[in-house]
């Protein structure tokens, strides 16, 4: 056998190796994290953010949120008429009216996702080791699939960089019953990669619920 035809052997078979190495979900993850928050900032600072959401036949309204992770405190003002201020899992400050329930339950929601993809990392977090290549907007991401006790999600990372640009989750799986979750742009802070649009939409059906405009972060002083 000439050195030639070895070579040849030994280059294809390093091209049977490499194209069946193929990423595990841990590894998409741990991907997306390095490209949304490369200095582990997340769990390190505290942030406010100002946003406008808007809602199909309804006012515009404006939202300023605080969360210091370390500390436990959370606040949420809505238009001035809405305001929920924990520490932890109690409640130091209610509108009149509003319950700490739902306080404890808009600290979750927001925490949540403007934690991902990070917050997948979190105890607890039934993350499937399958991982699907799907096209969403006409772009090839990997769908990871992660499973909760009352729900199911599903994240699209965008194959290119590993961002995280879309989620979906169900309720009623069966029946297609959840929402679909559509990110437009990011805006960056320090090294830390957030959402600048998230638009909802429900399903099935696809009806449009409402977006949520992040207009500015920064360190919580």
């Amino acid at each position: 056998m000439t050195r030639i035809t070895i070579l040849t052997l030994s280059l294809c078979f390093s091209c049977l190796i490499s194209s069946g190495q193929a990423l595990t979900s841990s590894e998409v993850l741990e991907k997306s994290i390095a490209f949304h928050d490369p200095q582990g900032l997340w769990l390190k600072s505290d942030f406010q953010w100002h946003f406008k959401e808007t809602r199909p036949q309804l006012a515009d309204r404006v939202a300023y949120i605080e969360i210091n992770l370390n500390t436990g405190h959370f606040l949420l003002d809505r238009n001035r008429e809405e305001l929920y201020k924990l520490q932890y899992d109690s409640c130091v400050e209610l509108s009149q009216g509003r319950s700490c329930e739902r306080g404890i339950m808009l600290r979750n929601y927001y925490t949540y996702l403007w934690g991902l993809p990070m917050k997948l990392k979190d105890p607890g977090t039934q993350l499937n080791p399958e991982v699907v290549e799907e096209q969403i907007m006409d772009i090839q991401c990997y769908k990871l699939k992660v499973t909760y006790p009352n729900d199911t999600w599903y994240y699209y990372f965008r194959k290119s960089d590993f961002a995280l640009i879309a989620y979906k989750f169900y309720k009623d799986e069966e029946n297609g019953k959840g929402e679909l979750i559509l990110t437009d742009g990011f805006m960056a802070f320090e090294d830390l990669k957030f959402p600048n649009r998230r638009t909802w939409f429900e399903l099935p059906g696809n009806k449009e619920l409402g977006t949520d405009i992040l207009e500015k972060v920064d360190y919580l002083r």
